[in-house]
């Protein structure tokens, strides 16, 4: 098996494997999402039978105080009627039995107190239990989103490591192709049509983080997506940077180094918009005013040979 099929075979593994990971991360992800989801579910069961047992307390709770009304007013009546056949017998008779009265009246406005405060308690107990499960409910949905997002960033770590060992390998390949075919290739319209579809995509999904300090001050900081593509064009045009770079004696021999190449006007733009960088000495590049000269240097430090571009 010659190199070229190692590295195909190579390059097909990788594939399958990334393949793999993101079908097990895909099943991680839908299982946390079911048991997210089973999680409200039972939740909202509890709720709703907290709710119905409250429900029906309450309806107990309702049927007991008619109840004791009812009881009330059947004694008073069952009280008047024998005071009306007593009356014109003793005095104290009736006085007592209005005393038993009073008693009675008493005793049921403590009963009812005492299950009014027993409503509001259970109520305030289903309202805490609610409340507990909300909370639950809130902590379990931020503990499966962090492990999701766990989980798609070791996918992305793989994808990276496999994008790298199949540039390394297709820069090996490169490499044996002899310096005839190399020197052939190394055109503004040569490195475009091998590589512009690559970067292109890459562009699109790709994030930036720099932050470069001088003596303890930051100097040139930013992050997040690379600038909209048709921008940086639009300002540099590719095929005459590469031709800039070109004529300072640059050679490009691969993926990697037409990224990293091209990928350095992203900068170049943000410290235009930036003087004090301009000033400060950052990258070596004597400390100037004017724009156009730092642009120059920027450049003519990027084509130096032995040191790789800045992205």
């Amino acid at each position: 098996m010659n190199t070229l099929e190692h590295a195909e075979k190579f390059i097909a593994e990788t594939e399958v494997q990334i393949a793999e990971h993101e079908s097990a991360a895909e099943a991680w992800i839908q299982r946390i999402e079911n048991q997210v989801e089973q999680h409200r579910r039972t939740a909202e069961e509890q709720i709703t039978k907290i709710h119905e047992q409250q429900h029906k307390e309450r309806q107990t709770a309702e049927e007991r105080i008619q109840l004791l009304h009812h009881g009330l007013a059947e004694h008073r009546e069952a009280v008047k009627e024998q005071i009306q056949r007593l009356q014109n017998e003793l005095e104290e008779q009736i006085q007592r039995l209005q005393n038993e009265l009073a008693q009675h009246q008493e005793t049921v406005s403590e009963q009812i107190e005492r299950i009014h405060s027993d409503i509001e308690e259970n109520s305030r107990n289903a309202e805490e239990q609610i409340k507990n499960i909300h909370n639950q409910i809130e902590e379990q949905h931020d503990a499966a989103a962090n492990q999701v997002e766990r989980i798609r960033e070791q996918v992305r770590r793989y994808r990276e490591t496999a994008e790298e060992h199949a540039e390394r390998i297709r820069a090996q390949l490169e490499e044996h192709r002899g310096s005839e075919e190399r020197t052939e290739q190394n055109t503004p319209e040569a490195l475009m049509a091998r590589f512009d579809t690559r970067y292109n995509e890459r562009h699109a999904g790709s994030t930036v983080a720099q932050s470069h300090v001088i003596n303890g001050v930051e100097i040139l900081a930013y992050s997040g997506k690379l600038l909209p593509l048709a921008e940086i064009d639009e300002k540099y045009p590719r095929k005459e940077w590469l031709q800039n770079l070109l004529d300072r004696n640059v050679t490009i021999r691969n993926f990697n180094e037409y990224w990293q190449y091209l990928s350095a006007r992203d900068m170049l733009m943000r410290i235009e918009k930036k003087p004090r960088v301009w000033t400060s000495g950052l990258f070596e590049i004597p400390p100037t005013e004017d724009w156009e000269t730092y642009q120059e240097a920027y450049i003519a430090r990027l084509a130096k040979p032995g040191e790789p571009p800045d992205a």
